[in-house]
């Protein structure tokens, strides 16, 4: 069986085994106020943060700002709640970040499985939450870094605790549903073959929206775009014109959620004739759940199997990743 293939399959399990792991925590509340939060992270763990960020988006007092480089926001201050988080451990940004935000004394705790995140909590005596290791595709132990980083906000009291029920709900409900999310999964990606997928969904779904390119990038080693409504009607929209030839290459996909902005499915709606009128029927794929954070884990699931089906129409092994590892070993050279 593909190593993909196996963690997708997992994924229900892996939220299990995530949650027990929060539920084991004993992390020691803010010596101070916390007015915002930064989190650093890059790939996959800094799309956990990402979604973390959209699924608490209104709902908590304080901003949260995801820093995917190797500096740091000027406002990091001893009031200022810093995650790095890097499923190895050895982000060089993240570990530069971390840097960073000790000299700004910012109060620390790290997320990683291990590596120099974890050698540096251990020598200044920081917190960190330690993930399972032995996956060498980070991207698909999505899970454990969303809950880690939901337990780390529900341990400061910036978050209640509704998404460990929300959690197991969405365990039950994929569990049930695995058949036909499957065979959904393996009729889109037939329709993505030889396109070019055009990701959009209301600005709530960004993080979703993006994890599902980065996974299509990294998964069938093929391009896609991702945009959100209602930022695109004052601009890309224009687009869909030219080149010519491009037009029938792309493959509008809608993202919707039962949270979208009642405006921005007015917005869809009357784009749709726009996309269609260049291109293919826009493909529809909408959260199933409960909650927002419910359908989210739909979404990951599903578009995570579009994304394995899609590298097997693409004749390409899902776990393979040349250029990335080319680029890594050049920088290493270069150190």
């Amino acid at each position: 069986m593909s190593t993909t293939k196996k963690y997708i399959d997992g994924f229900t399990r892996q939220l299990s085994d995530a949650l027990k792991i929060g539920q084991s925590l004993d992390l020691d509340r803010p010596g101070s106020d916390i007015r915002n939060v930064v989190i650093a992270g890059m790939g996959s763990s800094g799309i956990g943060a990402n979604l973390v960020e959209s699924l608490t988006f209104g709902r908590i007092p304080i901003p949260i700002t995801v820093c995917k480089t190797y500096n740091i926001p000027q406002f990091v201050s001893p009031h200022t709640l810093f995650i790095a988080c890097s499923y190895s451990g050895n982000a060089e940004e993240t570990v530069s970040a971390l840097h960073k935000a000790l000299l700004k004394r910012a109060q620390v705790i790290a997320i990683a499985s291990g590596g120099k995140l974890l050698d540096i909590c251990r020598e200044y005596n920081l917190q960190y939450i330690q993930l399972p290791s032995g996956s060498e595709s980070p991207r698909a132990m999505l899970s454990y870094t969303m809950i880690a980083l939901l337990y780390v906000l529900y341990h400061t009291n910036l978050i209640g605790a509704a998404f460990i029920k929300e959690t197991e709900n969405a365990i039950e409900f994929l569990d049930r549903g695995e058949k036909g999310i499957q065979s959904e999964a393996e009729l889109i990606a037939k329709k993505l073959k030889g396109k070019l997928p055009v990701i959009y969904c209301d600005n709530r779904l960004y993080a979703m929206a993006l994890r599902f390119q980065q996974q299509l990038n990294e998964n069938a080693k093929q391009l896609a775009h991702t945009n959100t409504f209602p930022e695109i009607n004052h601009n890309e929209i224009a687009g869909w014109c030219y080149p010519e030839a491009l037009m029938p290459m792309l493959q509008a996909v809608y993202l919707y959620s039962d949270h979208d902005h009642e405006r921005v499915e007015k917005r869809m709606e009357i784009s749709r004739d726009l996309f269609e009128k260049n291109s293919k029927p826009v493909i529809d794929i909408i959260g199933e759940g409960a909650s927002l954070l419910e359908q989210y884990y739909y979404l990951i699931h599903l578009t995570d199997w579009i994304s394995y089906y899609l590298a097997k129409e693409n004749g390409v092994e899902p776990e393979a990743n040349d250029s990335i590892l080319y680029l890594r070993t050049e920088l290493d050279k270069q150190k």
